[in-house]
């Protein structure tokens, strides 16, 4: 997406209430599951992974780093090949119990990312995975298990955290 599409888009900017209300309706939503870990997506699911953790009292909050966007020279983002800088440990045996685990990532926007993910750990552990997203678009290839609001394919949403 070229930085003409992007500033095309209509632009949302979420506070930190909103998305404090979205992590803890997610987490009152997934609290039956028995959620041991939560893996967050960098960078855009490590905080809201870092509040479902909080609200659902689990320790152990891991990350996978993966890029579908690729930075110009001039600080652009636009959309490009995924791929995993940052993975989960190999062959990790607390991960291969069945146990119910958390993926979180920000938005699922076109849902690459959140297929490239699950694909990769469901290939390589025996668990049983859960996804969710404070937002989805309708056009997403992928639809999380969980998530807040819908907001329309052409909506920029800020966080509160990006500037």
């Amino acid at each position: 997406m070229s930085w003409i599409q992007i500033w095309k888009k209509s632009k949302k900017r979420y506070n930190w209430n909103y998305i404090e209300r979205a992590c803890e309706d997610i987490a009152c939503e997934v609290s039956e599951l028995g959620i041991t870990r939560i893996i967050g997506l960098s960078r855009g699911g490590l905080i809201p992974a870092t509040i479902i953790a909080n609200k659902l009292y689990v320790r152990e909050v891991l990350s996978i780093g993966v890029a579908s966007y690729e930075l110009s020279y001039d600080g652009i983002e636009t959309a490009g090949n995924i791929h995993t800088y940052q993975r989960l440990p190999v062959n990790c045996p607390v991960m291969n119990k069945g146990e119910a685990m958390l993926i979180v990532d920000d938005i699922s926007d076109k849902g690459n990312t959140f297929k490239h993910v699950l694909d990769s750990v469901t290939a390589q552990y025996k668990t049983n995975f859960y996804t969710a997203s404070i937002f989805t678009k309708p056009g997403t290839c992928f639809k999380p298990d969980y998530h807040y609001k819908d907001v329309p394919n052409d909506q920029w949403v800020i966080f509160p955290w990006e500037t």
